[in-house]
């Protein structure tokens, strides 16, 4: 039976810990900030965004705008994790649901997938424009809480292929190979929705990247 040690990662169980009252976190005016941010980096860009600019979208004075985040990257990088944890939200959900097999599980994980990279593909644009790296290896533009919540991603598909190997249903490698292989593999074909628009559809997205890992992975 395979051994999972050499390429898996130690689970993680962290969750982002609750706003004290009175924290900034806690004003109706961040979530706005926030809304307003991803519609002028989406509309405009990163780099061409100001926050100057933000704070007249909001209402609000440019000093307001940094009790909340400390700068324009804070902010930023506050979208994409609430971005990740969608993703994240989801996907487990579907890797833990009882009702599914292994192969219902992976297609459920695909086609949500799928779905998600669709839903935020304005912000995923903004994304790989600030993470060139992110075209070879997507997490690459990761920190903080979206990494941990991608590490957690990858901790529930690991899960996932452990006990098809167990089943005798996948080949006998490690999981966390196996759980890597079928998420590269699966970005790789999302990203091809950001550099070359319309060279697949969602469906056949969805569709390679099953028989691909399938063709390869399923026990004969």
């Amino acid at each position: 039976m395979a051994q999972d040690q050499p390429l898996s990662h130690a689970t993680t169980s962290e969750t982002p810990a609750a706003a004290p009252a009175g924290d900034a976190r806690s004003d109706p005016r961040r979530r706005q900030v926030l809304e307003a941010a991803r519609r002028l980096f989406e509309e405009k860009g990163f780099e061409a965004t100001t926050m100057a600019e933000l704070a007249r979208h909001v209402g609000i004075a440019v000093g307001t705008l940094y009790k909340f985040f400390k700068d324009k990257r804070a902010l930023y990088q506050t979208l994409v994790a609430d971005t990740v944890r969608d993703f994240e939200v989801e996907l487990c959900r579907a890797l833990d649901d009882p009702e599914l097999d292994l192969v219902g599980k992976i297609d459920a994980f695909l086609r949500i997938g799928t779905e998600l990279f669709e839903k935020h593909l304005p912000l995923i644009r903004v994304y790989f424009a600030e993470t060139e790296a992110a075209f070879l290896f997507t997490p690459a533009g990761l920190e903080d809480e979206a990494l941990r919540s991608h590490q957690r991603i990858l901790d529930a598909l690991t899960r996932t292929m452990r006990r098809g190997v167990e089943q005798g249903i996948l080949i006998d490698l490690d999981p966390a190979a196996l759980a890597l292989a079928l998420e590269g593999m699966h970005n790789g074909f999302l990203t091809t929705m950001v550099r070359f628009p319309g060279m697949f559809t969602p469906e056949q997205i969805c569709t390679y990247t099953h028989r691909v890992f399938f063709e390869s992975a399923l026990r004969s």
